[in-house]
């Protein structure tokens, strides 16, 4: 039996999990534990990496305590990369370089793969990322955004996608690269892609496009921006930037991000939440719409995933979308089970790692 530790670094907590199993398709999660960065700490080191040898002490310390001595990878979460094909990575120098100088971007989750490699090494195994968010799988035409100097760019939330989509293959009876579907991430943000056997060919960006969600704007309407840009309510393009992938969506109306608090408001009969939610799964479906075009209308299911898949949002985008194909619902932000499953295909199963 196989024993996997996965590593997981978000912006205040770094996640960790143990699970072992003899395939990706039978893997039982033996522990987990979520480890908090303090805000002094987010304060006073603002580049993620300065935060690195506390996330790594942090984990060692459970490591040791829980008497861990063994395991036979070690999986990270893949941060922002270059723009590649989807898959399993080995951690290598260059991976290390892009990420710990950040080049394609800041974010705590560039510290996975930094913190991977440090353990595998610890114990001796291979260390890995998958399928992280710079997955690039566009077709050419979906590169064309109507401005040549602005291209759109492939950024999918790829790791809990490509799960889901083996997860409903395999309950269809058949392999990811043998269907055609929908997938639509729901969560903080929000990605809806269109999987044409097993390559996501399509997808709004989350920060930029597509459907509002919990905090960021999604589309907007292009003279509204311009006009909001040089109003004096922003002091800077970065300002402005975090204040649209921060406090837009579900916050920007309701004052909370949180699905659950929304639910409840409704269900109190606050009209006002209930309007606002039927308007997020009503973008949501025109996004799920809009991607069946995508596949020319050839859609063996619609897939929603995630946090928010919940009645009744998840009632109201099924009403809206089931004429296109079938609806399956597969709840839950998986990324530790993905990351799990990542390490299992390599080390069970034989699947190579792909070198960045």
């Amino acid at each position: 039996m196989s024993r996997f530790l996965i590593i997981n670094p978000g912006s205040t907590s770094t996640k960790i999990a143990l699970f072992q199993g003899e395939n990706s398709w039978q893997l039982e999660e033996l522990a987990s534990k979520s480890l908090p960065v303090e805000d002094d700490v987010v304060r006073r080191f603002s580049d993620p990496m300065e935060q690195l040898q506390l996330r790594e002490d942090a984990i060692a310390g459970v490591l040791t305590s829980a008497a861990i001595e063994h395991v036979d990878a070690v999986a990270g979460r893949g941060g922002l990369t270059r723009p590649l094909e989807a898959g399993s990575y080995a951690v290598s120098d260059t991976l290390i370089d892009d990420l710990s100088h950040h080049r394609f971007g800041i974010h705590a989750s560039n510290l996975g793969a930094v913190l991977a490699r440090r353990f595998g090494e610890r114990f001796g195994v291979p260390s890995l990322i998958a399928d992280p968010v710079g997955v690039d799988q566009f077709e050419e035409e979906a590169r064309y955004s109507g401005w040549p100097s602005i291209p759109r760019k492939s950024m999918i939330h790829a790791l809990n996608i490509r799960s889901v989509a083996r997860e409903a293959a395999r309950e269809m009876g058949g392999s990811a690269g043998d269907f055609n579907f929908i997938i639509a991430h729901l969560g903080g943000g929000i990605s809806v892609t269109p999987m044409r056997k097993g390559r996501m060919i399509d997808v709004n960006n989350a920060n930029e496009e597509g459907p509002f969600s919990p905090q960021r704007t999604g589309t907007l309407p292009l003279c509204g921006v311009i006009d909001l840009a040089f109003s004096g309510e922003f002091s800077s393009a970065d300002e402005m930037k975090r204040a649209m992938v921060q406090r837009g969506g579900l916050f920007a109306y309701l004052g909370t991000p949180d699905g659950r608090e929304v639910c409840k408001r409704i269900a109190a009969g606050d009209q006002r939440a209930e309007s606002v939610y039927k308007a997020m799964a009503y973008q949501i479906s025109k996004e799920i719409g809009a991607m069946a075009t995508a596949l020319k209308g050839k859609v063996d299911a619609v897939v929603l995933t995630g946090g928010l898949p919940h009645p009744p949002l998840s009632d109201w985008i099924t009403e809206r979308c089931s004429w296109i194909a079938p609806v399956k619902i597969i709840e839950g932000e998986r990324e530790m089970l993905a990351l799990a499953q990542a390490a299992a295909r390599h080390v069970c199963e034989g699947e190579p790692l792909l070198t960045y």
